[in-house]
């Protein structure tokens, strides 16, 4: 039987996040920047080696919107986690610093010090880098520890990747692969009740008079009633797509139509007295937004 494990990758907007995991899971690249809504998920099944044993491993892999200031669904999506894939872009040194002063703090403000293998995507744009794989060495450096220690001796803790033509792609999942079952712990039922209630915590922190900030409190506070995470997100895609909503630019009349929308879905799902209350708890955050 094959081991569940949950990992996420974490950057900037348009680092190649959804590229990476596309290139990983089904071998193919897009050429084509679409930002992620929320999040998505993915599985992919591995053989890992270890010892003298072969490992089944399945690793369920979230995508998330990479924008900053999402704190209530990014934390949400962090209880749980068993390591990350932190992702910046060869060409944006910016993608490089923001993983410090946002990615990696966020992460750790709910789990532990869960492994981390760090990739510096687009290697296949040469001439236009801002930064090289040494740099992002030094950062990493700051947090694996001794987990480099752990890995066999053809894998690293950092890559250089492509999702364009496939480089350390695979390697670099392998070894996040290898690296959760090797910090493998029992099962903690307390674990996860505790990272819930530093999640909501850090969704307190949010902003909700600024669009990104309500919209990132109604993203919550839709995803909270359904259990199964995917089943929301899907219903969250289809509603903004339905009100022309940027994720990365908001706006409040575009909140606005996606909370009316919202609504509409849950009266397949939801009693009509649980739909009004919805409704207007949703259109107190949305009206409160200052442009």
């Amino acid at each position: 039987m094959a081991v569940k494990k949950k990992i996420v990758l974490l950057g900037d907007s348009a680092v190649g996040k959804t590229s990476l995991i596309r290139r990983f899971v089904l071998n193919q690249f897009r050429d084509s920047y679409i930002a992620t809504i929320g999040s998505k998920v993915t599985t992919k099944d591995l053989k890992i080696q270890k010892s003298n044993k072969t490992e089944h491993l399945t690793l369920v892999i979230w995508d998330l919107i990479g924008r900053e200031g999402y704190l209530g669904l990014h934390s949400r999506t962090f209880v749980g986690v068993h390591g990350a894939l932190i992702v910046a872009d060869l060409t944006r040194r910016d993608t490089l610093e923001n993983l410090e002063q946002y990615w990696i703090p966020a992460l750790f403000k709910v789990v532990d010090n869960v492994p981390l293998v760090f990739a510096c995507n687009k290697s296949d744009l040469k001439g236009q880098f801002e930064f090289e794989l040494d740099d992002l060495t030094e950062v990493a450096s700051k947090y694996h520890g001794d987990l480099g220690n752990l890995l066999p001796s053809d894998l690293e803790p950092n890559y250089s990747t492509s999702a364009k033509d496939g480089s350390n792609v695979e390697k670099a999942f392998e070894s996040l692969g290898h690296l959760v079952l090797c910090t493998d712990e029992l099962a903690d039922p307390i674990k996860e009740i505790f990272e819930s209630v530093a999640a909501m915590g850090v969704s307190r922190t949010t902003d909700k008079t600024i669009p990104i900030g309500a919209l990132d409190s109604i993203i919550t506070d839709f995803c909270e009633d359904f259990e199964d995470s995917k089943v929301a997100m899907l219903i969250l895609r289809q509603e903004f797509a339905r009100a022309g909503l940027d994720v990365n630019k908001p706006t409040k009349e575009s909140i606005l139509k996606v909370v009316e929308y919202l609504a509409e879905a849950e009266t397949e799902l939801k009693s009509e007295e649980t739909v009004i209350s919805n409704l207007k708890r949703r259109l107190e955050i949305a009206n409160k937004i200052r442009e």
